[in-house]
């Protein structure tokens, strides 16, 4: 068992990390969108180590969703057109 291992009580999870060209292309914008972001608003979470700015993929995505603003979620929004399609 490692030193951190014993400290902790179990080994933790490695979170994947990647660059803004990752998840530019995730969330279909661009890394200069994740630039200003960053410096301006900070909506998008990201992990500074060093000069490199790097990101959780699933913790971006919590982070979007919990953007969204009004509509249906579009998981209902298909199964009523369903519906009246099939009506």
């Amino acid at each position: 068992m490692s030193e951190t291992a014993d400290k902790t009580g179990g080994d933790l999870p490695t979170p994947v990390l990647v660059p803004g060209s990752v998840i530019a292309r995730m969330l279909n914008v661009s890394e200069s969108f994740l630039e200003k972001d960053r410096t301006t608003a900070k909506t998008i979470p990201f992990i500074k180590l060093g000069d490199r700015c790097l990101y959780e993929p699933p913790v971006v995505l919590a982070a979007v969703r919990a953007m969204t603003v009004g509509g249906s979620t579009p998981s209902a929004a298909r199964v009523a057109r369903t519906r009246r399609a099939a009506a």
